[in-house]
């Protein structure tokens, strides 16, 4: 009987895609990210926002994930400033307390301006290229630090 394989162990442990979309009050963010199927994995996935002078905003923590992808809803600290930027902190660790291992950070920047997924606007993240390459069949190539979507 052939055995399938579900995971890719070769394929390392990082984000693959995060997507960002603020929403229309501009008081929260919706969140996508994708991670890679790794049998036995539970990484931590971290979120800061920083305001638009360095200072945190709010974070969002999430320990010992097993799923591939998660969606979620991260709500942002008055007052807000719309249209500014703000910048997304991105880490994936392993582990707690002093062994956590950083396996990967991402930062890009997000301009708090309401951007509609269902009408084709561009939303925030990393990896969109390829991400919205995977959904088209294209054969485009993966992106790095790409901000905005096609």
């Amino acid at each position: 009987m052939t055995e399938i394989n579900l995971f890719d162990d070769a394929e390392p442990l990082r984000f693959k895609h995060i997507l960002i979309y603020p929403y229309p009050d501009l008081k929260r963010l919706w969140v996508r990210v994708w991670l890679p199927a790794k049998q036995g994995a539970e990484p931590n996935v971290e979120l800061r926002l920083l305001n638009p002078n360095g200072s945190e905003n709010n974070s969002l923590l999430l320990l010992a994930q097993t799923d591939v992808r998660l969606n979620n809803t991260f709500h942002l600290k008055d007052p807000v400033q719309p249209g500014a930027t703000y910048r997304m902190v991105a880490e994936l660790t392993q582990g707690f307390g002093e062994q956590a291992e950083l396996l990967d950070h991402q930062e890009f920047n997000i301009v708090l301006e309401f951007r509609n997924p269902e009408a084709g606007d561009a939303g925030f993240g990393v990896g969109l290229a390829q991400l919205f390459a995977d959904e088209d069949g294209s054969e485009e190539t993966d992106a790095e630090d790409t901000e905005e979507t096609p």
